[in-house]
């Protein structure tokens, strides 16, 4: 089973009012999260993409009938740029999606957008009417 998730979002909603409220980046994002947008020239298009990816995961996700807040999903980047996936929760169930995650992030001057895939081919996970059993 491959689920997929995809998301695009129009970066202006991410405006300088909306960066600027400390609640509302903490609610989405995380601090890592946060440390690496706002050190870019153009944090909105970093915000944007990120939580794009979010929603993607989110989307992928629920094809499990698993549920997560955005919070709780993490996307950071490797030494070579490409993004990943950490997923915070005690479910080991669900920890181990994450090393089965891949993420793209893009974006343009108007738009972000982001397509998550979550292979669970070749697994010893057993799913069986879209849930995980043992």
């Amino acid at each position: 089973m491959i689920l997929t998730g995809t998301d695009i979002i129009s970066i202006s909603r991410f405006d300088d009012k909306k960066l600027a409220n400390k609640n509302f980046l903490d609610r989405c994002f995380t601090p890592a999260e946060q440390e690496y947008c706002l050190s870019k020239a153009r944090p909105a298009q970093h915000f944007a993409a990120r939580f794009a990816g979010k929603e993607a995961v989110v989307k992928a996700l629920s094809g499990l009938d698993i549920n997560m807040d955005y919070r709780d999903i993490e996307i950071l980047n490797r030494k070579n740029g490409r993004p990943y996936v950490v997923l915070h929760t005690k479910d080991e169930k669900i920890l181990k999606l994450a090393e089965r995650c891949d993420i793209s992030l893009s974006h343009s001057e108007s738009d972000a957008t982001a397509f998550a895939v979550i292979d669970l081919r070749d697994t010893d996970r057993k799913i069986e009417n879209g849930r995980i059993n043992d």
